[in-house]
């Protein structure tokens, strides 16, 4: 199939997190604080090599055991013995390539290779199930009727696996909750097995638990052909009573300030979510219910670890009561402050209050440098909904964030209750500005900042070169999303768009940073200016990538647009960047009448230990020319001082990696040399083949839908592109005709750069 047959819903228009594709169960091992402890668990899987002598022994595993094992990897500490360690990481290999079986065809293993994988997948989790801490073995085979001698349970693991025995016959596996808020919870609460006879695994997990007091509850179990459960296990536990923890968190001096607060119970790794945490969940859609981005109202950050997890958003202080016993908290507030991690002991019956004072180690303000998040996804259609993402941004203390409404051919998402200033929000240094996601589809995503109406006509929905236009009539900025990612089609746009103009910014940075597209346009000749956006809630929490742009002392939004649509910018997970040739930024051009050289200059800075500079690096087309490493261990700031000969003319950028794994990329800085295109002449001509092969999917793509349009009348992408298909297919030839000149002019410039 090609390319241009690629339009179904998913491909085109649903939204997927850009930071992993394939990885939802390590995702999840990330969210429940797994990761941190047991570091080996993330990891890209690595080619999958099947014993060949084992493929003779697959046999269809037993019921229930996928399921099992991703919950009991979720939860495993506090039960898996140390030993079975091991077993875990293969454990979590094996699951990570049956993901990849429905959601990465280049990494998917073969129907062999998953049948294979489902059945050592149940071997895994029957070994693993028989050896825990604390298995509790259930014996029906003589009786109907169990009652559990009282015990004491730890709340902070409200987890158990059972072992229920019915007789002889084949293995299955099961999860249940047991939530005991309700005063009208099941009774009994039941587990059904497919067999009526043979062995039961069950991993029950319990919420909400009574502390303090005996508590009773009623467990049946009963096979599908029957009515009434026949084998009932009354399950009789105390815990310890509760004790009360009071947090508060305060900048500097000493004001209270929002955060990004983790809770964990240090035991058993499980989270908790801290009380008053804001919920976004009806802003959101059903997004954050989706078992890839975690419980409740917690949102991933995408950090490097061991900061890599679930946070919830924390307005103010809180207080709770807990379980008793050794808890730990990660608070997090945006890059410029240095995360705290405390640990507290929390005893029944008492209180534990702690100030956890957040020490801010660079203020970009005061430099001049102003921060933003170019894609966040949020309704916004009431004064509560603009304090609860007002919350969240403050929390990741960012200083722009762009809310995007959101649409496709068919519909729009994350309602917008208006555009433009009167409906900016705005608290002290933070604002909340209103924009779009749209269009979306096989063309790629195109992102409209600082807006002042939506832009979107039916009609001719493709045709984003009007929608750039209009755009730019209200003031607003064009861009595009998914750029650092590759993905969603963004190659397509970029093609047609970027010759003529249109781009104000592309966004590298999503979660992670990746050049390759942008460098190409570069050493085309084409600017391209750096952006980062977050695409909260798929890709995680506000904030946690982001974009700076040079403001000066104006520190108002209509500025950051205005150094956005310069380019000033530099994108970051961590570290900061002071980039200059002189007293250009970047963005800026830098005229030279001859090869002269350029001093150049780059200071990066970052926390201790974190996100201090590992390295510093000048890149010139794409290579770098100069790398700086810090002269001593710790070392917060770093500075690159080079001489560059201009040439014929070039683009500089700096680019920084933090000790940490972040990194931190600028927009470059574009030498301009009379008579010459300041692009990387050796790699013209196989870059404009590429630019070329992708306007034939675009052509291919509109052929495809006109074909496929009759016998699927109500796909309304196909029909958007047939809708638009004269509008592209001119485009197309614009764009085509515009690539064949360059081949002309690099042509021209090669005969002329070898005379001169």
């Amino acid at each position: 199939m090609q390319m241009g047959l690629r339009i179904s819903r998913l491909t085109c228009n649903q939204k997927v997190p850009m930071t992993i594709f394939t990885r939802n169960f390590t995702r999840n091992l990330v969210l429940t604080g797994i990761v941190a402890s047991l570091p080996a668990l993330a990891h890209e899987p690595e080619k999958l090599e099947v014993p060949a002598h084992q493929m003779g022994l697959v046999e269809t595993p037993p019921k229930g055991s996928s399921e099992f094992a991703k919950e009991l990897l979720g939860c495993w500490q506090g039960l898996v013995k140390e030993e079975r360690i091991e077993s875990m990481r293969e454990l979590s290999r094996h699951l990570d390539w049956l993901e990849a079986a429905g959601s990465n065809a280049a990494i998917a293993p073969d129907e062999k290779q998953a049948a294979w994988l489902r059945w050592r997948v149940g071997q895994d989790i029957e070994g693993l199930a028989n050896s825990v801490h604390g298995l509790r073995t259930l014996d029906f085979r003589r009786t109907g009727f169990i009652e559990s001698e009282i015990v004491s349970l730890d709340a902070q693991q409200a987890t158990m696996i059972l072992k229920v025995v019915f007789g002889e016959g084949p293995v299955e596996f099961a999860t249940h909750e047991l939530d005991f808020t309700s005063e009208r919870d099941p009774d009994p609460y039941t587990v059904e097995t497919v067999n009526r006879t043979g062995t039961l695994f069950v991993l029950l997990k319990l919420s909400s638990v009574p502390a303090g007091e005996p508590t009773t509850t009623r467990l049946a179990f009963k096979s599908r052909e029957e009515g009434t459960p026949t084998r009932l296990w009354a399950f009789r536990f105390t815990t310890r009573a509760n004790g009360n923890l009071a947090i508060r968190i305060v900048d500097e001096n000493g004001k209270t300030i929002p955060a990004m607060v983790r809770l964990t119970a240090m035991p058993t790794r499980r989270l908790f979510e801290p009380a008053g945490a804001v919920d976004l969940r009806p802003m959101m859609n059903d997004i954050t219910d989706l078992p890839i981005y975690g419980p409740g109202r917690g949102y991933m950050l995408y950090l490097p670890e061991p900061w890599r997890g679930h946070y919830w958003v924390m307005s103010g202080p809180f207080e709770m009561a807990l379980p008793p016993g050794e808890w730990q908290l990660h608070v997090w507030r945006g890059l410029e402050y240095a995360p705290a991690k405390v640990e507290v002991k929390v005893e029944s019956g008492d209180w534990t209050r702690k100030e956890i004072r957040l020490k801010r180690w660079v203020d970009m303000k005061a430099e001049g440098w102003l921060s933003g998040d170019d894609h966040v996804h949020a309704r916004v259609m009431s004064g509560e909904d603009a304090d609860k993402l007002m919350a969240w941004t403050q929390a990741a203390d960012i200083s722009i964030c762009n809310v995007l409404e959101m649409g496709d051919e068919v519909r729009t998402w994350y309602a917008q209750r208006g555009f433009g200033p009167d409906f900016r929000v705005r608290d002290g240094d933070h604002w909340i500005v209103p924009g779009q996601e749209d269009p979306r589809g096989v063309l790629g995503h195109a992102i409209g900042l600082n807006i002042t109406a939506k832009v979107r006509d039916l009609d001719n929905y493709l045709d984003q070169r009007r929608v750039a236009d209009e755009i730019h009539r209200q003031g607003g900025l064009y861009g595009h999303t998914h750029v650092g990612a590759k993905a969603l089609f963004v190659e397509r746009e970029m093609a047609l768009y970027t010759p003529f103009g249109l781009v104000d910014f592309n966004s590298v940075m999503q979660a992670a940073l990746n050049t390759d597209l942008m460098y190409d346009y570069l050493n085309l000749g084409y600017k391209m200016s750096a952006s980062a956006g977050s695409d909260t809630p798929y890709g995680g929490t506000v904030g946690c990538v982001r974009m700076y742009a040079l403001v000066g002392k104006d520190d108002s939004p209509d500025a950051w647009f205005r150094a956005v649509g310069k380019g000033n910018t530099f994108v970051t997970t961590g570290p900061m960047i002071d980039f200059k040739i002189g007293g250009a930024v970047p963005g800026d051009e830098v005229q030279v009448a001859d090869d002269i050289p350029l001093k150049v200059r780059i200071v990066a800075k970052g926390l201790a230990g974190k996100s201090a500079p590992k390295s510093v690096r000048l890149v010139r087309f794409g290579e770098v020319i100069k790398e700086v490493l810090p002269s001593t261990e710790g070392q917060e700031s770093v500075t690159l001082e080079a001489e560059v000969p201009s040439g014929h003319g070039c683009w500089l950028a700096a680019h920084v990696v933090g000790v940490d794994g972040s990194e931190a990329l600028s927009t470059p800085i574009y030498v301009i040399r009379p008579g010459f295109r300041w692009w990387d002449i050796r790699k013209v001509p196989g870059l404009l083949k590429g630019q070329l092969e992708v306007l034939d999917q675009v052509d291919a793509m509109v052929a495809d839908s006109k074909r496929l349009l009759p016998s699927r009348p109500t796909d309304f992408t196909l029909r958007s592109v047939v809708k638009s298909a004269d509008t592209l297919q001119e485009q197309v030839a614009l764009a085509r005709a515009h690539y064949g000149d360059l081949i002309k002019v690099h042509a021209e410039e090669t005969k002329s750069r070898e005379s001169r």
